[in-house]
């Protein structure tokens, strides 16, 4: 028969990579570290941003609430390969970056909705057609 065990970590202290890359060490309120192995990286990175946006509607009682991270910078690059993915890297508070890799194609219609979120476009509409 197995059992599990649940750490409660409530505080970070802080974290650091091995030496090799391999594990992420978290060290927090619990006597000893936490490692991480970079092969669940990723998914843990997924499985953050989620729980805190459902944590946040919860505690707030609204489905409204979105999970958002503050920018200090951002950068588009192109990503070499069978398609040119364009890569847009946001960095945050702090050093960290986050990355995504989005198809060319998305690239057009991400800057129509942008210019229409900020202002600086206005949407088509057929004549004679008013907006309520």
């Amino acid at each position: 028969m197995s059992t599990s065990t649940s750490l409660a970590i409530d505080s970070l202290r802080g974290f650091e990579l091995t030496a090799d890359g391999q594990y992420l060490m978290v060290n927090g309120n619990q006597p000893d570290s936490v490692a991480l192995h970079c092969s669940v990286l990723h998914e843990m990175l997924a499985a953050l941003s989620n729980a805190i946006g459902r944590s946040e509607r919860i505690r707030h009682k609204t489905a409204s609430v979105k999970f958002a991270m503050p920018c200090e910078g951002w950068e588009v690059g192109r990503e070499n390969g069978a398609v040119q993915h364009l890569v847009v890297s946001f960095r945050l508070p702090g050093g960290a970056e986050l990355s995504f890799r989005l198809h060319p194609a998305q690239a057009a219609h991400m800057t129509e909705v942008l210019s229409l979120a900020t202002g600086l476009a206005r949407p088509l509409r057929p004549s004679g057609m008013r907006m309520q």
